[in-house]
């Protein structure tokens, strides 16, 4: 079968799942907030996927921007009485703000400096969440109520199966937008600065201004994932900064396939199913996750997904240069 159909095909299938997937989850004995959570933390390792996965920059401090946009939510509601689209917002327009303050140091940096100055300029923010007792709440963090959403003068208030709703629509259209991107000249020239970005300079680009946008591609989406994550559990805390909830978004990334579309979604449903299953059976659960990632590594180097498609590339006689070409087709269909 054409890879193309078969990726239209494999795609249609997993949004049918993800569809029914509050009738679904209950016959494996799982929460349809767990199913949420599994969608926005996708969503946020879709912004290490732009970054490492595209443009070959490892961003390690991806939870700084996912952290602000969680606290822009709690904070305009708890203070400013924000609405809940409102609130939303405020948390995605200070992830963007956000980015482009660390923008400045990062723009001349590449490889391990890049990815060392992200997590520098996140445990920054995390201090300040954490220090800033009589505003977040430090390290008790910020409980609030859920608004409303307000359509004229009818108010819709949110239940749990319908936050998820929300969300999934949400991770589809950025899910389809990320897709145009990547189909895009823009990221075809990401990938070309991922390969060489020597070359790229000598064909009279300026790779920095590529770099800054595919930055901002990111804060969107670790923001908006943040803001999600937000109004779902009603709590911001800041440990949701920290350097461990980035590492878990890159690892994400990188199980499920780095430079793949649906890739942040198997890597974010292996790590949360995985925890909240472990969790339930062993105290040392952290362990026996850590030796199923280490397991995943090895077996599936170009990650989960990325392997696959792989495979079926030479499966059906494409040849190397060739490949660069089909993988993206099957894999963002």
């Amino acid at each position: 079968m054409n890879l193309v159909r078969l990726g239209y095909i494999a795609s249609a299938v997993v949004i049918l799942i993800m569809l029914f997937a509050p009738e679904i989850s209950p016959l494996f004995g799982l929460d349809i907030s767990i199913i949420t959570e599994v969608v926005v933390f996708a969503m946020a390792a879709m912004s290490v996927n732009v970054m490492f996965g595209y443009t070959g920059l490892p961003l390690f401090g991806s939870a700084a921007l996912f952290g602000l946009g969680a606290y822009g939510v709690s904070l305009s509601i708890t203070y400013l009485h924000a609405g809940f689209v409102v609130s939303i917002l405020v948390g995605i327009v200070l992830a963007l703000i956000g980015t482009l303050l660390i923008s400045w140091f990062l723009l001349r940096r590449r490889g391990i400096y890049f990815g060392l100055l992200t997590i520098a300029f996140g445990q920054i923010f995390y201090f300040v969440a954490y220090r800033m007792r009589e505003v977040t709440g430090g390290e008790d963090g910020m409980t609030f109520r859920r608004p409303a959403l307000a359509l004229g003068s009818l108010h819709l208030a949110f239940h749990e199966t319908s936050i998820y709703y929300l969300t999934l629509a949400v991770f589809l259209v950025t899910l389809l937008a990320f897709w145009y991107l990547t189909k895009s000249p823009f990221g075809h020239t990401l990938v070309a600065i991922k390969q060489n970005e020597v070359r790229v300079r000598h064909l009279g680009l300026n790779s920095d201004s590529f770099v800054l946008v595919a930055l901002l591609v990111a804060g969107f989406y670790a923001g908006l994932a943040g803001a999600l994550y937000a109004i779902s559990i009603l709590f911001t805390f800041p440990l949701e900064l920290d350097w461990h909830q980035s590492g878990d978004f890159f690892l994400m990334a990188v199980l499920g396939g780095a430079g793949t579309v649906w890739g942040p979604l198997v890597g974010a449903l292996i790590y949360v199913l995985g925890k909240e299953i472990l969790s339930t059976i062993t105290p040392a659960w952290e362990i026996f996750l850590g030796g199923i990632f280490i397991a995943c590594v090895i077996g599936f180097p170009r990650g989960i997904l990325g392997t696959v498609i792989h495979a079926l590339v030479a499966r059906n006689g494409a040849n190397r240069d060739e490949a660069p070409e089909a993988e993206p087709a099957g894999i963002s269909a």
